[in-house]
Formats: C-alpha cells, structure tokens, sequence
C-alpha cells in the first residue's frame, strides 16, 4: 500500500509540474517562500514568518494525514490509539509580538501616543526610533515600566524582539525572540522557550529541521544568538538542555518527520514517512 501511494505521489507531482505552463515556480505551502526583500526590522520579521510558515504547513499535513490514515483503520476510537496525535505544532508564540505593527519608519513620537494608545491602558507612551534598524517603546506609570524594543542588523539579516518590565522588585524579561542565519546557510531562531533550526535546499524545500519547547527551564539572552553567529548551530544547540527538559519535539530528517512529546506523561515517539503522504501538499 505505501508503494502504491509513494507512487501515486511522484505521478501528481510530474501531472503538476506538467500541467505549469506558465513557467512559474510551483510553490507548495510548506516550501519557503519570501516575497518581503526588504532591508528593514518589518522586512526580517517578515522572512521570519515565511520560515515558520513552511516548518508549520510540514508538520501541520503530515500528522493530519498520519491521523486520517489512523481514524480510516479505527474510526470509532481512533483517539485511543497510542501513534495517534492530540497536540497542535504552534512554534514560537509570542504573545507581545503584535506590538511592533508600528514599528515603521513612518512611525514618530507623537504619531505612537496615539496609536498605542488603548494598548498603553493610560500609561505615558514613549517612542523612538531611527525608523529601520532601532526601536523602543515604553509605557510608564508610576509603579510599572513596559518596554519592547526590537533591534535589526542589515548585514546579517537577523532581528531581536525584547519585552521587558520592570517595577519596584528589578527588571523582568517576559518575552525575547531572535531570529539569523547561520555561515552553512541555516535559519536559526530562539525564545524564552523555544529554539529550532531548519534548513531548506536551493529549490527551497525543506531538507532539515528541529524544533524544540522547554517544560519548565528558559533559555537567555545571555545565550544570544543575535545579530550573527560563526558556529553552524543545529539539532544538537536545539536540545542542548537534554530531553528531559523538553515538552515536546520535532524533527525532520532522511525524509522522516519525528513528533516527540510527553504532555500526557511518558515520552511518546512516533514517525512519519513524508514520502508516503507527499501529495497531501498539492491537494
């Protein structure tokens, strides 16, 4: 059965590259695909975005067909079975994240008191910027502080988001995101709680990644990995903490997708042939 759908797969994607007359590059949702070049933090962010898009869309279609291939052998109590997955794949949420919509060179002082203005929740808002690679803003009162600011480096094409308060106990990171390439060529990015590498080939398609959540520990800025680094960090910078430390991981490689997780216990591993599903993303 699994040569037959392998097979049938290599025959829609030779019916698809067929059928593209145009000429036009056929892009599947988890191949990479950046159409914001732009040298600016929003530029960046946006590259981000498309990196994670393509990890997501991979793990997102090959454990939604490795459960309709479950729920067709067990329909009645396929939620029982053992290989079958419970949990989304949500890499990297940061939740103040949404905050540097402004953070734009068109964006001044005054402009963000009004702008920010229902975020702020009536603290003073204080803005600045030089509109590219800088940005800072803060909301202030008397007892709190909130400052995200967001650093870009053009050279490395990479960015780091910071949110931070600080009150009458010290100063708190509440949420960090970074985001670079590595010399091989590799994206790389971390949070408070995440960190993955992932690695496309020149027709962009995925060739490796790996993707892990802390449970309980935090990685730190103090283990920056912004605006660039010399190492070619991988899978082994991703888990460096040790699996017993990790919520859940996933893995790409020789064209096995690995989901790892113990968020209901004891670890569970199960591995899935993206071969046999390829024509899920043509679908």
């Amino acid at each position: 059965m699994k040569r037959i759908l392998s097979l049938f797969a290599v025959l829609l994607l030779l019916l698809c590259s067929c059928s593209n007359d145009s000429g036009e590059k056929l892009i599947t949702a988890d191949m990479l695909n950046i159409t914001n070049t732009d040298e600016t933090f929003a530029g960046c962010l946006d590259r981000f975005e498309s990196v994670i898009s393509a990890m997501k869309a991979k793990v997102s279609i090959l454990e939604t067909e490795h459960n309709k291939a479950i729920k067709v052998q067990n329909p009645d109590e396929y939620f029982l079975e053992s290989d079958y997955i419970l949990t989304a794949f949500e890499p990297f949420p940061i939740n103040s994240m949404g905050i540097t919509d402004g953070f734009t060179a068109d964006m001044t002082e005054e402009a963000a008191k009004d702008f920010y203005k229902l975020q702020s929740r009536g603290m003073d808002v204080v803005y600045s910027s030089d509109g590219k690679t800088s940005f800072s803003l803060k909301f202030v009162s008397e007892e709190l502080i909130e400052e995200y600011s967001a650093e870009y480096n053009q050279k490395a094409d990479s960015f780091r988001f910071v949110f931070k308060t600080e009150n009458g106990s010290g100063e708190q990171i509440e949420e960090f995101l970074e985001f670079a390439k590595t010399p091989s060529g590799a994206y790389i990015m971390q949070s408070k709680t995440s960190r993955c590498f992932i690695e496309f080939d020149a027709k962009d398609k995925i060739v490796a990644f790996c993707a892990g959540e802390l449970r309980n520990e935090q990685f730190s800025l103090d283990e920056s990995i912004f605006p660039s680094t010399e190492q070619s960090l991988g899978k082994s910078w991703v888990l460096s903490r040790g699996k017993s430390q990790y919520l859940n991981i996933h893995t790409f490689e020789n064209g096995i997708q690995t989901h790892e997780e113990c968020s209901s216990g004891p670890w569970k591993s199960i591995q899935i042939d993206a071969e046999g599903y390829a024509s899920a993303f043509y679908s």
